[in-house]
């Protein structure tokens, strides 16, 4: 009876394992069974979606970047087809043993002459921007040869996610020449990014890094197009897909200066890039740069190499003591010197303070004694009126009339005409302003320096020496007192055209300033600035173009005891109907007569007589 109770116990038990059993695999494949409905029928759009993006890849098309042209239409700035090698985020395996497999593989490249062709550090980097760079493509390797290419074309079927591409980068054509307000491009950076003119880029992007590359980088960069691609199970491209987004890129603007490429050269050529300093050549008339010369000078083309390149070409440039990254033209700041000491004789003519024929008490003798102070002249030159003391440069005269006229009038005659602290508004970054000193501002700058003002300070300020201006202040200055008919903007933009070549925008003339003078005023200078350039004894006279009436102005711009100053020379002509206005300094160089008017005078030779001394030549 036992036996007999405990066998059917046992039996219960069993039967109720399998039971157990039996219900569990029928839960369980009720829930396989609901899975796949729910897969197949509830989500079988997005389950299909995330299939295609599996085997999908979205790729962005890089625009091609507008040209620059001169004036007439000739290149300026280009771009060149540049094989590019690179990760493509995407397409790289996700198991990090394998990425690390990739990474040592690139490293183990070498070109023929054994050099590795990846540099470890960078390569670490643009394996970990992968991680937040997803549709991008991130360059391992720059410039890529067409040697290079075939390396990794040969090592591609163990190199998932390394493609090659083909980018267009900067080219220009003319190396230095115009390369200061040319510009360059380069990776935006992570601190640009940040920055609200740069808010709808990409890390990645190549974008204007100075000059008019920067200026106008919008207009350049066109629109970004993209492909959807088809990969294998390695990640490999294996066609197109037509549609489903794609979309072709719109190439950029571009962008006609108002630069004449020929007098650029002969400014270039004339201007020895052993010295350090600037040329600007502008119309009065519209403000329209003509040229534009910042010594010494640089070759852009060194920041579109391949990085190994580029990176030693940036630090030569950015350890060179003379500064070559520095557009003297338009952030270079010195003593005007003696072309001052027009504003002095405006703002004396404009009060009634002074005339044409005005002579001081106090002839010079080669100096001027001022209280204790005794002020040297750099040369005795008597008796003299207004235009003679103009034409022959005499410090005496000017000590004697900045003392009679006082610095407010000065500086404010100066303002009219665009000295100053006021920027100009060029359409290039970097521009600095001038400086006019008063009591106030004096005071304000040299406090730190337990320095004050006194009168005695005119003397020096009355010549020019004290004061900051730009070049491109002198040459805006010089042509409008020429023109009398107000200062305008200085500009590079002429047009900005599209691809197809028609015309965007167009740039008119933008007054600034009114610089006006009474008639009088305005002859006087004329004939003063005649009289320096084209009469016996004026200091300006290798300045002078032949059947030209060119005006102008020397000055000698002392910056340190003991050393030879800035050579200074501003010109403007046809006096009668002025077209071109030119500013040239050259630091520590000597007599601004001597070393600054002749290359003043090859680029006017150049502007009105190019054409016929060409001829000559051939």
């Amino acid at each position: 009876m036992y036996n007999a109770s405990f066998g059917n116990e046992e039996l219960q038990n069993r039967n109720l394992k399998v039971l157990v059993l039996l219900a569990l695999i029928v839960f369980f494949f009720s829930i396989i069974v609901f899975r796949l409905f729910y897969l197949q029928y509830l989500h079988y759009d997005e389950n299909l979606e995330r299939s295609e993006n599996n085997r999908l890849r979205r790729v962005v098309l890089t625009a091609e970047r507008g040209f620059i042209y001169d004036r007439e239409g000739r290149i300026l700035v280009r771009n060149r087809p540049s094989y590019q090698i690179a990760l493509q985020a995407l397409s790289l395996p996700r198991n990090k043993s394998e990425k690390d497999s990739i990474f040592r593989r690139l490293l183990d490249i070498r070109d023929i002459n054994g050099v590795q062709l990846f540099d470890s550090a960078s390569l670490d980097t643009a394996f970990q921007r992968t991680v937040w760079i997803k549709n991008r493509p991130i360059r391992i390797l720059e410039d890529a040869t067409p040697e290079e290419v075939a390396l990794i074309e040969e090592h591609s079927s163990d190199l998932p996610g390394v493609i090659t591409l083909i980018e267009s980068r900067r080219e220009y054509p003319y190396g230095t020449l115009a390369a200061h307000f040319l510009g360059y491009t380069g990776e935006i950076s992570e601190e640009q990014l940040k920055l609200e003119d740069f808010k709808d880029y990409s890390l990645g992007d190549r974008i204007g890094q100075k000059g008019l590359e920067l200026q106008y980088d919008r207009e350049f960069r066109g629109v970004n197009g993209v492909k959807i691609i088809e990969v294998n199970a390695s990640g490999r491209e294996v066609g197109v897909v037509e549609g489903m987004g794609s979309q072709e890129p719109i190439p950029g603007m571009h962008l006609v200066t108002t630069i004449d490429l020929d007098l650029q050269k002969i400014a270039e050529e004339a201007f020895p890039d052993s010295v350090r300093g600037a040329v600007v050549a502008i119309d009065p008339r519209t403000g329209e740069i003509l040229a534009m010369v910042s010594s010494p000078r640089l070759d852009p083309n060194i920041f579109s190499l391949k990085r190994r390149e580029r990176n030693k070409g940036w630090a030569e440039v950015a350890l060179d003591s003379t500064r070559p990254l520095t557009n003297r033209a338009i952030a270079g700041a010195y003593p005007p010197a003696s072309v001052f000491k027009l504003v002095t004789a405006g703002a004396g003519l404009e009060h009634g303070l002074i005339g044409r024929n005005t002579h001081f008490q106090k002839a010079c003798t080669g100096g001027f004694q001022f209280g204790n102070r005794y002020q040297k002249c750099w040369s005795s030159h008597g008796n003299l009126n207004l235009i003679h003391a103009l034409r022959l440069s005499c410090d005496v005269y000017f000590y004697q009339a900045g003392l009679l006229i006082d610095m407010s009038r000065i500086n404010e005659f100066g303002e009219r005409f665009g000295l100053g602290s006021d920027l100009l508004g060029i359409d290039i970054p970097g521009e600095r302003s001038g400086w006019l000193p008063d009591s106030a501002s004096f005071n304000k700058r040299n406090k730190r320096n337990g320095w004050r003002w006194a009168r005695g300070l005119i003397l020096n300020l009355a010549i020019g020496q004290g004061q900051l201006v730009t070049p491109l202040q002198q040459a805006v200055f010089i042509g409008s007192i020429a023109t009398n008919e107000g200062v305008y903007r200085p500009h590079f933009m002429k047009e900005i055209r599209s691809i197809d070549g028609s015309l965007v925008r167009r740039q008119e003339p933008v007054k600034i300033r009114e610089g006006k003078m009474k008639p009088e005023t305005h002859q006087v200078l004329l004939d003063a600035m005649d009289s320096v350039v084209n009469h016996i004894g004026g200091t300006g006279k290798r300045g002078a173009v032949k059947n030209i009436r060119v005006g102008g102005k020397t000055g000698s711009g002392e910056w340190k005891k003991g050393e030879k100053t800035h050579a200074w020379f501003a010109s403007v002509a046809p006096l009668d109907d002025p077209k071109i206005a030119v500013a040239v300094i050259m630091e520590a160089a000597g007599g601004g007569g001597a070393k600054a008017a002749p290359v003043a005078q090859k680029i006017m030779e150049e502007f009105f007589y190019g054409d016929s001394l060409k001829r000559e030549e051939q």
